[in-house]
């Protein structure tokens, strides 16, 4: 019985919000936009075109592989330093506002790693390897807005409660649930996209976002 209960209680959560992003979608005409990740893509035998690929608040593209450096110049954009990482402005001050709510919650969001330049990343990338860190240019690790968060592994408390709340802040998981990627699951990767996008990546992937929501909260109870 409480199996079914889970199940009934899973599908009317799902359902819900579902429809709620479709209306959200239609009504910013966000259908126009949906992201195809390059392997998606090319398995259904779609041409990436840039009106099919959704921008974060930089105007830079989510979920395809995109040198960043041909575009990212850091000197441009004002940025803060947290003990030795870089964050761009609104990034850091929504890291801030999120990390104070968590708190509050009794979860502690550190910083592991943020901003990586060319070269830092060619030692990433020659000490890991392709299927653990993307080539020079490609990383998130470039625009300022990505970090690394401690602990935050996917069977974690940490992980439940940014998957319930960090899009509200305009975090996103964006290394977690692309399909066929060749760059392995990482639970702790989040990147800032700002609110609208964050928003439309969540809808985008609410099934799945819910499954490990789901999963957790049997561990962990609802936060």
């Amino acid at each position: 019985m409480r199996y079914f209960f889970h199940l009934l209680l899973f599908f009317v959560s799902t359902h819900s919000f579902a429809q709620e992003c479709d209306d959200q979608i239609k009504k910013k005409h966000w259908n126009y936009r949906v992201n195809l990740s390059t392997f998606i893509a090319i398995k259904e035998g779609v041409d990436i075109n840039p009106k099919y690929i959704y921008y974060d608040f930089m105007d830079l593209p989510i979920g395809v592989p995109f040198n960043y450096l041909d575009y990212i110049n850091i000197k441009g954009y004002k940025y803060v330093d947290i003990d030795k990482n870089k964050l761009l402005e609104p990034a850091f001050h929504s890291y801030q506002e999120m990390r104070s709510k968590a708190l509050r919650d009794g979860i502690n969001i550190n910083i592991r790693s943020s901003y990586r330049n060319k070269s830092t990343q060619e030692y990433v990338f020659h000490k890991h390897g392709p299927k653990v860190a993307e080539n020079p240019g490609y990383s998130e690790h470039h625009l300022l807005t990505t970090m690394d968060i401690h602990y935050c592994g996917e069977n974690t408390k940490l992980f439940l409660w940014m998957l319930k709340y960090g899009a509200d802040y305009g975090w996103i998981p964006t290394y977690f649930f692309r399909t066929g990627s060749y760059i392995r699951k990482e639970s702790w990767h989040w990147r800032y996209v700002g609110a609208d996008a964050a928003y439309w990546f969540r809808c985008t992937w609410n099934y799945q976002y819910q499954s490990e929501i789901n999963r957790l909260q049997a561990v962990f109870g609802h936060i």
